[in-house]
């Protein structure tokens, strides 16, 4: 045995070890947590905010999904984002005939839009209610609970609530691949907020207190960024006792998916950017477990290539992270009721060095977003 077996056998240990203890110690947080914890037989009134900017298609398709919301006190604001449709035409005939529904005009010239802050800012001004709860006009609640199934999550030792937004499915890899990583990024973000360590939520289902909101001052730390309305704000008012986490089936908002590679990494690369600005301990923890996912399968193409003769020690180092990786991602799939991709995540895990190249990389390396 030379020196660059054991060089290249231990770069693959070692990184395969960082893997199992994230699965181990973090993931199987999320994996093995039962989503009938929460009860709250005191459920409070909620305000539902929506902005909307050229969305007349998708409010006049979801917008009745959730004014029809079986929950006892609720009311739905919606913000027309400056739009040059007929979104806030539709949206004030609406309200004739729904108490529910409420709304207000954001008009912004283009050239000073400056994401969507601003209109949620002036939603959360409007509402009347403690609890506000987040999603987006392209969104459909897949329930008529599910209102109420967010609320379980409202409690009084609680200020924020993450749920969990899919993507529709649709026949293609494209398709295959976002539901797969939006998946895994929420199993990431639903067991570190059930460790007491939450650093985002997703915008499209999500809740916090109009209280919270006005403690840290809105969205004043980061309004200067056009993006991160929703993890940044959760980064920045997240502690280990204030959040819950909701993902009962009933709880699941849907949303049409990307349906072009150029448009989703777009996407993703927004995202990755914002991630720049989360605490430090944040983005230590989200940096070693993916720089050690890369190096993982990098070790393991040197191993196969330098260490052949050897190849009951590579398969047995592989074995260890693959069967702790298999059982917890399958029961976190379950708990997200997506296991039918379940047959290929190992084949997504490798996609996941490529997306962390080129997709993290671009976002690691914009200096600033462009809108």
């Amino acid at each position: 045995m030379t020196i660059i077996f054991w060089v290249i056998i231990g770069a693959f240990a070692f990184f395969t070890f960082v893997q199992a203890i994230y699965y181990l110690s973090v993931y199987s947080k999320f994996a093995y947590d039962k989503p009938t914890d929460f009860t709250n037989n005191n459920l409070p009134p909620v305000s539902v905010i929506i902005s909307a900017k050229n969305e007349l298609k998708n409010l006049k398709e979801f917008l009745p999904l959730i004014l029809a919301q079986n929950y006892p006190d609720f009311e739905v604001l919606v913000i027309n984002d400056g739009s040059w449709d007929e979104t806030a035409d539709y949206i004030e005939q609406l309200s004739l005939t729904e108490n529910r529904l409420k709304w207000t005009d954001v008009k912004v010239e283009e050239k000073y839009h400056k994401g969507k802050k601003l209109a949620l800012a002036l939603g959360i001004k409007k509402a009347t209610n403690e609890w506000l709860l987040f999603t987006d006009a392209d969104c459909k609640p897949i329930s008529q609970n599910w209102i109420r199934e967010m609320a379980m999550g409202m409690t009084d030792d609680k200020e924020i609530v993450l749920g969990y937004s899919r993507y529709k499915r649709k026949n293609s890899f494209l398709n295959l691949f976002i539901r797969w990583e939006t998946f895994y990024t929420a199993m990431q973000y639903f067991a570190y907020a059930l460790r007491g360590n939450a650093y985002m939520g997703v915008g499209r289902n999500m809740a916090y207190r109009k209280s919270l909101f006005f403690k840290v001052k809105g969205f004043a730390s980061h309004i200067h960024l056009l993006a991160g309305d929703d993890d940044l704000f959760v980064n920045e008012t997240a502690n280990k006792t204030n959040v819950a986490v909701i993902y009962t089936h009933d709880s699941f908002i849907e949303s049409e998916p990307k349906t072009s590679w150029s448009s989703w990494l777009a996407q993703k690369r927004r995202h990755i950017y914002i991630g720049k600005f989360y605490k430090a301990k944040h983005k230590f923890n989200l940096a070693v477990f993916n720089i050690s996912h890369i190096f993982f399968y990098i070790s393991l193409a040197m191993a196969l290539v330098f260490c052949i003769d050897f190849i009951y020690y590579i398969i047995g180092i592989f074995a260890f992270r693959f069967l702790i990786q298999s059982v917890i991602i399958f029961k976190s799939m379950k708990n997200l009721r997506i296991t039918k991709i379940y047959i290929l995540f190992w084949f997504f895990d490798i996609l996941m060095v490529f997306y962390y190249l080129t997709a993290g990389l671009a976002g690691l390396l914009t200096k600033k977003l462009k809108w």
